[in-house]
């Protein structure tokens, strides 16, 4: 893959936003509109994420369909199974299609562009160095009228908008008791899409230069205008996320053996070792070379 001209991030600002204001929203766990300045950068042009679609590898390209409704309760698409997504990018007023790339920082300018914008927004949330880990990225490319089915995701996520226009809905669970479910559900191969449409709380008109930060676990989804639209998710999670996800995936294994388990935040002494056994056993397997079906955690 050829590296975009002027695609150098380094020393850049490239999101706007109020450091208070975006610091008391990751307090709170609330979602909160940023700006940003990349709606002209070389590297997020259709048809530089064409050929970054068939950079990647197949594995890390998901074609769907992008007529959905809004409630798919089950996992997505899989993975890699367009041969030539580039070509599908390239054509997409005509070839009507959903994409996502994941993984983009394998790409060294795309990662480049990543640290650049999280780095920003690190300064603001960190509580300690280090905090902010496991960073990743996404590309998502839809032809117009697509919908996103309503779902949640497990990282701290920035959502911004390169091209096209489109709404984005932000919920909230209606109870305690079904957002417990659903995340329950998550583990068990959801992927985040939730069986119920959330209660609306806010809907993001999101342009070129628009962005958003979500937080873990909060549900949304998304309308696209009657245009093709650009889009990157940059995602991350904090040393305390992380535990909670360490800890929902030792949850659901011991619900394998009809155990019930207290959900994290009820005790972090007994997450800590929840946490650090699912390590371990992370651990354990990239040294013995045994791999399971991929998951965010």
């Amino acid at each position: 893959m050829t590296q975009a001209a002027g695609s150098t991030t380094r020393g850049a600002r490239l999101l706007e936003f109020d450091a208070a204001a975006l610091a008391a929203a990751y307090r709170a766990h609330a979602p909160i509109a940023v700006e940003h300045g990349l709606a002209d950068q070389p590297l997020l042009t259709l048809e530089a994420i064409a050929d970054l679609a068939d950079w990647l590898p197949r594995d890390c390209v998901i074609c769907d369909t992008p007529d959905q409704p809004l409630l798919v309760p089950e996992g997505g698409p899989p993975r890699g199974s367009e041969p030539r997504p580039g070509d599908v990018i390239r054509h997409l007023e005509v070839r009507r299609s959903w994409l996502t790339l994941l993984n983009i920082e394998q790409q060294p300018a795309y990662r480049e562009l990543m640290d650049a914008c999280l780095d920003q927004i690190a300064a603001v949330v960190e509580h300690r160095p280090g905090d902010m880990r496991r960073r990743v990225g996404f590309i998502f490319v839809s032809s117009p009228l697509s919908v996103t089915p309503a779902h949640f995701d497990i990282e701290h996520s920035l959502l911004l908008q390169i091209s096209g226009q489109k709404e984005l809905t932000v919920g909230h669970f209606a109870t305690a008791a079904v957002e417990r479910r659903e995340c329950e559900r998550y583990w068990e191969g959801s992927h985040g899409r939730v069986e119920d449409l959330p209660l609306v709380e806010v809907t993001h008109d999101m342009v070129p230069g628009r962005g958003v930060y979500l937080p873990p676990i909060r549900p949304h989804w998304v309308l696209n205008s009657d245009a093709v639209t650009l889009s990157m998710t940059l995602t991350f999670f904090s040393a305390d996320s992380e535990r909670d996800q360490f800890v929902e995936a030792f949850n659901a294994r011991l619900r394998r053996f009809r155990v019930h388990p207290r959900p994290p935040g009820r005790s972090l002494a007994v997450d800590e070792v929840k946490a650090t056994a699912m390590r371990t056993w992370g651990l354990r397997r990239r040294l013995t070379g045994r791999h399971e079906e991929s998951t965010h955690y």
